[in-house]
């Protein structure tokens, strides 16, 4: 690929996913004042150098930019997992019960792209914080550990994020 063709796939990445990723920042907010706008420019920004210079967008299908329905099926898959996340907490707190732990769930996502959109979508969500990628694996720390060997509603966004990005 020439260097001109790499600036444009680099650029590319940093419209759409930093863009994506900025407007999940200003969400989470909730506000558009110039503070917020101005300290989510980290989003495009990290995502420009790192697909130039760090690789981040290596073994990333080509389609992965144009394909509007798998991002959009990811935001609402992010959205649900903050909101069952928020309540799960409100609960627990109004309860004060809660049962911490760290659980190791299987990565299946092989480029890094994929699994920074993991571990965003989890660390995101309340009450679960994603610590160390190692591999194949991936530990989380859950203010409610699972009964089961997944986390709830990661299974769905797994599989989606195979299909988005490898």
């Amino acid at each position: 690929m020439t260097s001109s063709g790499k600036w444009r796939g680099a650029l590319l990445l940093a419209l759409v996913g930093g863009g994506l990723l900025w407007g999940i920042w200003v969400l989470l907010w909730r506000s558009t004042s110039i503070s917020v706008l101005l300290s989510g420019l980290w989003c495009p920004l990290a995502l420009l150098f790192s697909s130039r210079w760090g690789g981040l967008g290596r073994g990333v299908p080509p389609h992965t930019w144009v394909r509007l329905d798998l991002w959009v099926a990811y935001l609402v898959l992010f959205s649900l997992g903050v909101v069952r996340g928020v309540a799960r907490t409100s609960l627990s707190i109004i309860a004060g019960v809660a049962r911490p732990g760290i659980i190791a769930i299987p990565l299946q996502v092989r480029s890094d792209l994929g699994k920074f959109l993991l571990v965003l979508a989890i660390t995101a969500s309340p009450g679960t914080i994603a610590l160390l990628a190692e591999g194949e694996i991936l530990y989380v720390h859950c203010l409610h550990l699972p009964t089961g060997p997944d986390l709830p509603g990661i299974g769905a966004l797994r599989a989606l994020l195979v299909k988005l990005a490898g």
